[in-house]
């Protein structure tokens, strides 16, 4: 009798210790899986736009956590929305401080002074 009650408890001690994700939390391929969709937008406007859109490692869970309740393509409208705000503050390709021809608006670099600034040494 107690050969036949240990076999059972014995398996079942085995498989709740064995199990990895017994705490909840989601491991980097279950992020990687939920994140395909996203990560296909990304690169999709990264194509369009011409520059490089990707979510870093340490990143992913917390994107999970933001766009878990939005639809691609309401993840889509939205980077759309920020990358176009975003060129609101971004020079003109055309400026002159890109073709290496930027002049600094006065030509004293260091401020001049006449009094005496204090100064302690270290030691």
């Amino acid at each position: 009798m107690k050969k036949i009650l240990t076999i059972p408890l014995i398996c079942l001690l085995v498989t709740i210790c064995s199990n990895g994700t017994a705490n909840g939390k989601t491991i980097n391929a279950d992020v990687d899986l939920l994140l395909i969709p996203y990560t296909k937008v990304l690169t999709k406007l990264s194509d369009e736009y011409g520059t490089k859109m990707y979510v870093p490692e340490k990143n992913k869970e917390k994107l999970l956590n933001n766009v878990k309740e939005m639809t691609p393509k309401q993840f889509e409208n939205q980077l759309r929305k920020q990358y176009e705000e975003s060129l609101k503050y971004i020079q003109d390709q055309d400026s002159s401080y890109d073709n290496g021809e930027y002049k600094s608006p006065s030509s004293n670099y260091i401020p001049n002074s006449k009094t005496t600034i204090p100064a302690i040494p270290l030691n």
